[in-house]
């Protein structure tokens, strides 16, 4: 089993757009909005390499300026 938490940081005006690119992703759910761009993800899945995958995916996201690991537990 792997957890992992992150920031996703975009443009205020993007998130709606980063937000329906993230809820796509198998695994990861959207915890808060700071309402200035920053989004907190967090990713559960039984795949320690599906959880560095869905991160980089995130990254190269259109809108996306940076992704941010602030937690990472794995079994």
């Amino acid at each position: 089993m792997s957890i992992c938490s992150l920031v996703v940081y975009s443009k205020p005006e993007n998130v709606p757009m980063v937000e329906k690119q993230i809820s796509a992703l198998e695994g990861v759910e959207i915890n808060a909005d700071s309402g200035d761009g920053r989004l907190v993800v967090s990713i559960d899945h039984p795949d320690r390499t599906h959880c560095s995958k869905m991160i980089m995916d995130m990254s190269a996201m259109k809108g996306v300026l940076n992704t941010s690991l602030i937690y990472e537990y794995y079994e």
